[in-house]
């Protein structure tokens, strides 16, 4: 390429950059501000305004938490049920449950043995037996 060409060439190319950086810097911005959270404060069944937030200070509310972060995601965030089943009115023994918890099951529920502490999946199953239908 002749020198004469190359200054014109890089110019071209530097205004075709910074169009295009301020571009996506303007689109960047139009974006609405994302705001992170470990765990939402009390979640809510949108149909009826119900909250399943056990008392503060409760093991019931410690279960609450871990379900949130590891459970919501399948069972929806009122436990109501999404992909995994609604949890209210559950009626098997506590000891079916935490086995549920730590073994899954294959295909339907991923494994939290290795997770999830004793104390952790009785804190869980105390928050599954505060769900009222």
């Amino acid at each position: 390429m002749p020198r004469s060409v190359e200054p014109r060439l890089n110019s071209s190319v530097n205004t075709l950059f910074q169009a295009v950086g301020l571009g996506l810097a303007v689109w960047w911005t139009s974006w609405p501000p994302v705001v992170l959270a470990d765990a939402p404060a009390a979640a809510t069944t949108p149909a009826t305004n119900e909250s399943v937030a056990p008392p503060p200070g409760t093991l019931a509310s410690q279960g609450y938490h871990l379900f949130l972060l590891n459970c919501a995601h399948c069972h929806g965030t009122d436990a109501r049920g999404d992909e995994g089943p609604d949890l209210h009115g559950i009626v098997k023994s506590d000891e079916h449950i935490a086995a549920l918890i730590k073994n899954g099951k294959k295909g339907e529920m991923p494994k939290f043995g290795a997770k999830l502490t004793d104390p952790d999946i009785s804190a869980l199953i105390a928050f599954v037996r505060s769900l009222k239908d």
